[in-house]
């Protein structure tokens, strides 16, 4: 009896240290799902079908499990929330313009979150921040289009047999142009014909060119036609107030009877255009003479030339300007000294006083005139 009552204890005490065994494992394992030893932040977003998603699945960034779905609900018949625990170890990563979207564990796994990664520049994602989301494309639909391109490909298929069958049985052109070697030497002969046609239109390309070209310069001629025509039957332009201003003919008409009364008196002018022929060979002579001359300016030669095109002459006709304009300044400033002086003092003086006395004398005669004027008037 004591016997049994040992083993049954040992059997319970390893059944009982068993069971807390499995229980801290289990409690372990569903908080690190939960993620309840871990420091976390909390995201949210919305979908308007989340596909079999339930609390517990995991959420993965780049690939990796970063958190899990902590809640769902439903907020209206067109939307369901969907909020998320985040470990924090990641959080530098997540960005407040991040996407999120549903996927699957593989094919036929479980569904899951996936943040998809934001731009560089933006700010760090809140705690608690709502991220816009992203509907994918349920596996229904994919299954049904695959299901409706399947029965297009069998479709396809039977039409390319019965369209196979068609040529082997020989109905249709196609069978005749494999099986008919009669028609297909005449084939070969209309193409060979299409050949030498179109070698032959390449040398009458050029030919339709130019009658191209042809047309168009007549098409502008008859344009620029048009416009003359219609300028002359407004009475435009010299031709047109010929045609139409009256006023215009009757002047012509005056003018041409001026000329022949000029041309009857032109009978003695011959020695007016005897001279007028002289001065006109004269001033040939002349011209001929100037070019010349302006041809040896453009040259550089002679004094005028070296002035124009010499610039070490020139520059020393400045220099020599220079001077004079210095020797000059230098002789007024020794006229001023000599006047000053006491040895010409006397002779300045006197020039002075003559200068005087002639103005003077002119002043008087210009009075006597003067004078006299009114005496002749009475």
């Amino acid at each position: 009896m004591d016997t049994y009552t040992k083993k049954f204890k040992i059997r319970l005490g390893l059944f009982v240290v068993g069971g807390l065994a499995l229980f801290v494992l289990a409690i372990f394992i569903i908080g690190k799902q939960k993620n309840l030893f871990n420091s976390v932040f909390k995201l949210t977003s919305t979908f308007s079908n989340v596909s079999g998603l339930q609390v517990g699945n995991n959420v993965r960034f780049s690939g990796i499990n970063v958190g899990s779905v902590d809640n769902i609900i439903m907020v209206n018949d067109t939307t369901v929330r969907v909020d998320m625990i985040i470990k924090t170890d990641v959080w530098q990563f997540i960005k407040s313009d991040c996407k999120v979207t549903l996927g699957s564990d593989g094919i036929i796994g479980d569904k899951l979150i996936i943040i998809l990664p934001g731009s560089t520049n933006a700010p760090l994602a809140k705690d608690g921040q709502r991220l816009e989301s992203i509907q994918t494309i349920e596996k229904s639909a994919i299954m049904a289009r695959l299901d409706a391109t399947t029965a297009n490909v069998e479709d396809i298929s039977k039409q390319i047999s019965d369209i196979t069958d068609h040529i082997n049985t020989g109905n249709g052109t196609l069978n005749m142009l494999i099986q008919d070697s009669i028609l297909a030497t005449n084939l070969n002969q209309t193409i060979a014909n299409l050949n030498e046609f179109s070698k032959g239109l390449n040398g009458s390309a050029v030919v339709m060119t130019s009658l191209k070209k042809t047309a168009y310069n007549a098409q502008d001629i008859s344009h620029q036609l048009a416009l003359i025509m219609n300028k002359i039957n407004k009475g435009e332009g010299t031709l047109g107030r010929l045609i139409q201003d009256t006023t215009l003919v009757e002047n012509l008409n005056q003018t041409i009877l001026n000329f022949k009364k000029s041309s009857q008196g032109l009978t003695g002018t011959d020695s007016i255009m005897a001279k007028l022929n002289v001065t006109v060979g004269n001033a040939m002579i002349i011209s001929e003479q100037l070019t010349k001359t302006m041809h040896d300016i453009n040259k550089g030669n002679g004094t005028f030339g070296r002035l124009i095109r010499d610039t070490t002459f020139a520059e020393n006709l400045n220099q020599t300007m220079i001077n004079l304009r210095t020797s000059s300044k230098g002789l007024d400033e020794n006229m001023t000294a000599v006047k000053h002086n006491f040895l010409f003092r006397g002779y300045f003086e006197k020039q002075k006083r003559k200068a005087e006395q002639k103005k003077q004398d002119a002043i008087k005669e210009e009075e006597k005139i003067q004078k006299a004027e009114p005496a002749k008037v009475e």
